[in-house]
């Protein structure tokens, strides 16, 4: 018996949660390419950023897409569509395929050790952003998720923008400035992290997107970087969607995970004392190397995917970038 169309209709947006197939595709876009760099070992060296730009005719405005731990996946072509609707271009930034690196959640030192990190993801960001004004876009906004969200703090640090500014110079010879974004979203990030003596922050708007009930980036921990923030000169606000997780947008619905580590049980505070974790009380006295911090409240048991409606956050993100950028 034939299935009506109506009803494969109906039940094609019951699964998907949205009325709209995914129309962004690779091929659509324009490859290009733009001088960044690779740190890696303490050593920075020449790296050519990659991406795909989906430049809608007469855009001026464009937004920036930072993938996870897992690199690009639909979900970032999902963002396109949402953002070209409104007139806005986007250049989906694949940050891990020119570092060598397939996904990063296996392994986050070792994946560091090769350039798959924050700091990393914001040089290929803010020399993105500069390329874009060259040609002529008047706004540049970012979007990130998971450890795209992660950056996108980092991208608001007074301290990175320092140091990606200086190496950029001295790598390619050039008079390249550092210039804070127009606006930026971090969806379901780890705020579990605070350097008391170095955290400064440019004054972008800026929007978390968290789920209530995440287990691997909980939201308690960005309710408080908020006004952590906007002590030290940022302009954050934070929407918390109840009963949602990690990756409530993923293409895939919410499953328990085993694998890989994971920090939710993380709350490190970097002061002049030295390093603690506030959840178990612990301190290492005179240190700033947070990593065998890390190493002691690591977790492997999470959950991931969405739960109902995986375009829930997309009103909240849109709306934000069309009043800021």
């Amino acid at each position: 018996m034939k299935t009506p169309l109506m009803y494969v209709f109906l039940l094609a947006v019951f699964v998907s949660g949205h009325a709209d197939a995914q129309t962004a595709r690779p091929e659509q876009a324009e490859k290009v390419s733009w001088p960044s760099m690779l740190c890696a070992g303490g050593v920075c060296t020449r790296l050519a950023g990659q991406g795909l730009l989906f430049a809608p005719p007469g855009a001026k405005k464009v937004v920036l897409i930072s993938h996870g731990s897992q690199g690009v996946d639909s979900r970032m072509f999902e963002y396109v569509d949402s953002l070209q609707k409104e007139g806005f271009a986007a250049l989906v930034i694949d940050h891990w395929k020119p570092r060598g690196i397939g996904v990063t959640h296996d392994d986050y030192l070792a994946a560091s050790l090769r350039g798959g990190n924050e700091l990393n993801m914001v040089s290929d960001s803010l020399t993105a952003a500069d390329w874009l004004r060259s040609k002529g876009y008047e706004k540049v906004g970012s979007i990130g998720e998971s450890q795209g969200s992660s950056a996108a703090i980092v991208l608001q640090q007074k301290w990175a923008h320092v140091l990606i500014e200086r190496n950029i110079r001295r790598l390619y010879g050039s008079d390249f400035r550092t210039r804070p974004l127009d606006a930026v979203v971090g969806l379901y990030g780890f705020c579990g992290f605070r350097h008391a003596t170095r955290d400064a922050y440019f004054s972008t708007p800026f929007l978390f997107i968290t789920g209530e009930v995440d287990d691997e980036t909980p939201s308690k921990y960005c309710e408080r970087y908020v006004p952590w923030m906007n002590e030290r000169g940022g302009n954050a606000k934070i929407i918390v969607l109840p009963g949602e997780g990690h990756s409530f947008d993923a293409p895939y619905k919410r499953q328990r995970n085993v694998f890989g580590p994971h920090y939710a049980k993380c709350d490190i505070l970097v002061d002049e004392t030295g390093v603690t974790e506030l959840n178990s009380g612990e301190k290492m006295p005179g240190a700033t190397n947070i990593n065998p911090m890390l190493a002691k409240c690591v977790g492997k048991v999470y959950h991931s995917g969405y739960w109902k409606d995986r375009f829930i956050a997309v009103p909240h993100w849109i709306g934000f970038f069309k009043q800021n950028l």
